[in-house]
């Protein structure tokens, strides 16, 4: 991390091609201011795999929306939670989402207490308000995006959707056996579609796969760096 104070709105008035060399630095800095603070320290004590759904966060909400944390207004959270979430983020498992909102909720107490975001405290009355909602809200099928139902489903069929192998294999028993029966049906629900897999449909759920693994990545690093600081 740099020596600099960082700089919260750095982000501010850019398009996505102007601020894409700077936003994983972005994201792996503020990770690990967070992790260093009274609000991260308290988090890290029920969560300790803490910046997956920061990175998330700050990914979708800007390069989907172009939001950045100082100017973004309850809205722009729920667009971000109830929309983006469920359509891009695959969980394998329900527990893969239960830290998601206690660890927005601690980002944005750290931010209002360290940057005096103007909106801190209406985002943490919403995010108080949607937890109880948020694992129902993640599992609706009707929010999925392509890609989205093709890993969830090629993972309830069994396949390892974590490699190129496996995706490429469900690809196969996709376009030989699920779709030409939801054609039969003329049928294009729950985010599946009628129509054979393209090689460029698998590369979508691909880059999601790899966008989640970064996030991960980038927190386990933050991670990392705070246990050699306090050793």
């Amino acid at each position: 991390m740099s020596d600099q104070p960082f700089n919260i709105r750095q982000l501010d008035g850019l398009d996505y091609d102007e601020a894409e060399p700077l936003l994983e630095d972005y994201q792996e800095t503020l990770i690990e201011l967070f992790v260093n603070s009274p609000e991260g320290e308290e988090y890290c004590k029920a969560y300790p795999d803490v910046g997956f759904w920061i990175s998330q966060f700050i990914y979708y909400g800007f390069g989907y929306e172009g939001f950045t944390l100082p100017r973004m207004k309850v809205e722009d959270v729920a667009t971000v939670v109830e929309e983006l979430f469920p359509r891009k983020v695959t969980l394998l498992s329900p527990e893969e989402g239960e830290n998601a909102i206690p660890e927005l909720l601690a980002l944005w107490q750290f931010l209002k207490r360290e940057f005096k975001l103007r909106n801190a405290t209406s985002i943490i009355k919403y995010l108080r308000d949607i937890e109880s909602e948020f694992k129902e809200i993640m599992e609706d099928s009707s929010k999925f995006g392509f890609a989205k139902s093709f890993v969830t489903l090629g993972h309830q069929a069994g396949f390892d959707i974590s490699t190129v192998e496996g995706l490429t294999q469900f690809q196969e028993i996709y376009n030989a056996s699920i779709a030409p029966i939801m054609a039969a049906q003329n049928s294009d629900t729950s985010g599946f579609s009628s129509k054979p897999i393209s090689g460029s449909a698998v590369n979508d759920s691909k880059a999601s796969k790899e966008k989640q693994k970064k996030a991960k990545n980038t927190a386990a690093e933050s991670r990392k760096r705070n246990r050699t600081k306090k050793k």
